[in-house]
């Protein structure tokens, strides 16, 4: 089981790192060709569409990848085949709806919460990608059931390649043809266009996974009942359907009170505080602020990985009543999520500058100088978001997702009164503050529910408090070292030798300190066999 759920998680971490930096590579040409402006409508469109997401594919999967690994443990191939076949039509039916809601309600989000009307079109392209998305998800969730991450790793990493092609072409076409016709405001088609290649991309990853499990199914399955699986599907992801509908709710809530709260300031002081005057400065702060979002949510989203694989794991242990090993695992993953997070935050936190320079300094430099500090601040702060997400797998693993209900609302609550609160006086750094603490907030009360659920008792001084420790002195070191030598005149050397002098220094302490153990380089050795 060690062995299996290492290399499980060993595909899903490759396959995520590898999907965030071709989603810089995307991001980073696409805000030259579209601005801190076309930005603001790419992320207007997306805080729509998240929600919606969030709901669907945080509920549905996770039911599917569960159910399929119990009765998989269980031997019965009966109940393999129901979940599947009424699976099917479930993710269909939800897609359909879904993508028509997210067109329905696009025009009056972008126009009176926003006060971006030019994000309709954007979010308009992206709504269809949720159905392809979510009829992925049914296979994604079958296959992560049987702990076979590798459909879903090259899936999702074919998407993104797609993505990357498909909406940088569309994007510069349409920006050369809109400019050849005359037209001086390009960004809100561009950004449209830009989205299509997104839509595209969630088509192939799904063409993609059709044919894998044409390919690679289990011949020997009997025929299933779909409306018996269906029934079970839907009474077990019911509550989580539920649980993340209200965390959805108040994600949309945050970040409609983050983009409220930027519009309260006003456009004389936004022009102040970014120093530049636009058309739009409300979507082009909300740009800047999204710009340095991304470096955040690149490390998230690798840690995500730990807890999507932890789930059917972490699920046959407990059906297994293996309560001791239940224990081990759920701290393991929870320090591996905290120091995987710090050493990334860690290091985007000393170079964040460095960082921006290399991918925005000629072709957008105002990002550099505006998104600098923040990036830092958003990137030591992913450690609270990995760990709050992960407490969370953990528990829709256990079966008790409406447990979580009540620390979202909590959570929720809190991000929202203190978004309103600390932008006003602290501009952009009042949201990371804001979202930190909510998230930490998540992630205690969501321990407390994994204890009462299961008994396990999160080991807070190996989990969090040395990795603190040792991602702190890091830096500090690190700091000492960057401040004193002079490398050379080549700037993306430097930005190297950064890398390694603090990936060196972070792996010495996780020695010293006992973070990576004998044990550790046991189970790694097997998974590259493995893999």
């Amino acid at each position: 089981m060690k062995s299996k759920y290492l290399t499980s998680a060993f595909w899903l971490i490759v396959s995520s790192a590898l999907v965030k930096i071709i989603g810089a590579f995307f991001k980073i040409p696409l805000t030259a060709y579209i601005g801190a402006q076309g930005r603001g409508y790419f992320a207007t469109a997306y805080n729509l569409y998240i929600p919606v997401h969030a709901v669907v594919m945080g509920a549905l999967p996770i039911a599917v990848s569960r159910l399929i690994s119990k009765y998989n443990a269980l031997g019965n191939k009966e109940m393999l085949s129901s979940i599947k076949k009424g699976g099917d039509g479930v993710f269909l039916i939800t897609g359909a709806v879904s993508s028509v809601l997210i067109v329905l309600c696009a025009k009056p989000y972008c126009v009176f919460i926003a006060h971006s009307e030019n994000s309709f079109y954007t979010s308009a392209v992206l709504a269809f990608s949720l159905l392809f998305s979510c009829l992925s998800g049914s296979y994604r969730g079958y296959f992560e059931g049987l702990m076979n991450m590798k459909p879903t790793a090259v899936s999702q990493t074919l998407e993104a390649v797609f993505k990357l092609v498909l909406g940088l072409l569309f994007a510069k076409y349409t920006m050369l043809r809109l400019k050849a016709q005359g037209i001086d405001n390009v960004y809100p088609q561009t950004s449209a266009a830009a989205m299509l290649g997104v839509t595209l991309g969630s088509f192939m990853s799904l063409l993609y996974l059709f044919i894998c499990y044409r390919i690679n199914r289990d011949k020997t399955l009997p025929k299933g009942n779909a409306e018996k699986g269906r029934r079970e599907l839907l009474k077990f992801s019911f509550p989580i359907m539920i649980s993340c509908a209200i965390q959805s709710v108040f994600q949309f809530l945050d970040t409609a009170s983050i983009q409220y709260s930027i519009s309260e300031l006003g456009e004389t002081q936004l022009n102040k505080l970014m120093g530049i005057k636009t058309d739009d400065i409300c979507s082009y702060a909300y740009g800047v602020f999204n710009t340095a979002l991304d470096f955040k949510n690149l490390i998230t989203g690798v840690t995500m990985a730990l807890g999507v694989t932890a789930v059917p794991a972490i699920c046959r242990v407990y059906e297994e009543k293996n309560y001791d090993y239940l224990n081990m695992l759920t701290n393991r993953v929870f320090k591996y999520t905290c120091v995987l997070s710090l050493y990334a935050g860690g290091f985007i936190f000393l170079c964040s500058k460095d960082i921006l320079t290399l991918f925005y300094s000629k072709t957008a430099s105002d990002i550099v100088n505006l998104s600098d500090k923040l990036t830092g601040y958003f990137a030591l702060s992913s450690v609270f978001y990995s760990l709050a997400s992960t407490a969370v797998f953990v528990v829709q693993a256990l079966g008790v997702p409406e447990r979580s209900i009540k620390s979202y609302i909590v959570s929720g609550t809190v991000r929202i009164m203190l978004n309103i609160v600390l932008i006003k006086y602290f501009f952009l750094n009042g949201a990371v503050i804001a979202g930190a603490l909510g998230y930490f907030v998540l992630f205690i009360m969501n321990l407390s529910v994994i204890k009462r659920a299961s008994g396990v008792k999160a080991d807070i001084k190996s989990v969090l408090v040395k990795p603190a420790g040792i991602a702190v002195l890091a830096v500090f070191l690190c700091n000492l070292l960057y401040s004193t030598v002079n490398y050379n005149n080549f700037f993306l050397v430097n930005l190297l030798i950064e890398f390694a002098l603090f990936s060196l220094i972070y792996y010495i302490l996780c020695l010293i300190t006992g973070i990576f153990k004998f044990d550790t380089y046991i189970l790694i050795k097997k998974v590259k066999k493995m893999a």
